[in-house]
Formats: structure tokens, sequence, C-alpha cells
């Protein structure tokens, strides 16, 4: 069975709940040149914004013929080592495999190379497995998502999308 996919403005505010910075993933971006990245205060802020602006069709350098809705497809497209690395800490994957990840990426010089390494240890159907069980875990328990339909989260977002957090 295929791994789930979620619409991205879903998933960004499932990653907008999450907390901003984590062990792992925040001495992983410390230990790197930060590149440009360096705009972004932390990673929870960089791919909110990433998410949310997939359903759009972009500007300048990050225009697209057509909105995109999948997260899988914007996941599979994400060029920041720093931000997979977040996103799979962040929704509660296992310390060993993660450490193992990073290890790997942070010895590989070829940026290519190092995401496609960083995506054998970290795989959308993971991501999309620990995205499901959060998600349940938010809607038994509400909080930031709680039990609002897509449409107010949607609305929520528009709302919010051009203020600095």
């Amino acid at each position: 069975m295929p791994a789930p996919d979620f619409d991205v403005v879903e998933f960004a505010a499932l990653l907008r709940s999450l907390p901003p910075h984590l062990p792992i993933s925040d001495a992983f971006e410390a230990s790197q040149t930060q590149g440009s990245d360096s705009r972004w205060p932390t990673q929870r802020l960089h791919m909110t914004r990433w998410f949310e602006a997939q359903a759009s069709l972009g500007s300048g350098q990050y225009s697209r013929s057509a909105p995109n809705h999948s997260s899988r497809i914007a996941y599979q497209r994400l060029q920041s080592a720093y931000a997979l690395v977040w996103i799979a800490e962040a929704l509660g994957a296992n310390a060993a495999t993660l450490q193992t990840a990073v290890d790997d990426a942070a010895t590989e010089p070829d940026h290519r190379r190092r995401m496609g390494l960083l995506r054998r240890h970290l795989p959308w159907d993971m991501i999309a497995e620990l995205a499901t069980r959060r998600l349940a875990e938010q809607r038994r328990e509400p909080g930031p998502l709680g039990k609002q339909s897509l449409n107010a989260l949607r609305k929520r977002l528009r709302a919010t999308r051009f203020r600095r957090h």
C-alpha cells in the first residue's frame, strides 16, 4: 500500500505545531556551512513557508506553471538538507536512524548526493507514517490543529501568511 499524501496546507499546519529547535537537526545545521538557508531563523519557519507556497504559482525563481498540492512531491523537490533532517526529527523519527543519516550526509561534499543519502535514510514513506501518527495524536488532543477542517486551516494560513513568526 502506498504511503499517504497530504495537502501541502495541512502539512504546513502540522509542521507549524512542531518544536522549532531540536538537538540533532540543530547540531547538524550548526556543523555545516549555512549557505542559502541562513535567512531562515528556524527550519520550522522555513518549511512552513515552503509547504504553504507550494499551493500557489510561486514567484521569481520559484515560479511554477501549476500549484502543487502534494506534500510528497514537495518533499521530493526539497533541496535543503537541514530541512529534511528537521522535518524527520520534529515528527519523531528514530534518533539512531536520524543520527546515521546526518553522519552520512555530513561527510558528503556534493549537494545532490547528500540529498540522496538523506532521502535513503529518511524516505517519504517514513515521513508520511510519522505525520499520520502525529496528526492522529493532535486530533485526539485538540491543540494547534485540533479538529479544524482543511478549509478552516487554509483560511487561518491565508490570514497569517505574511506575518513573521
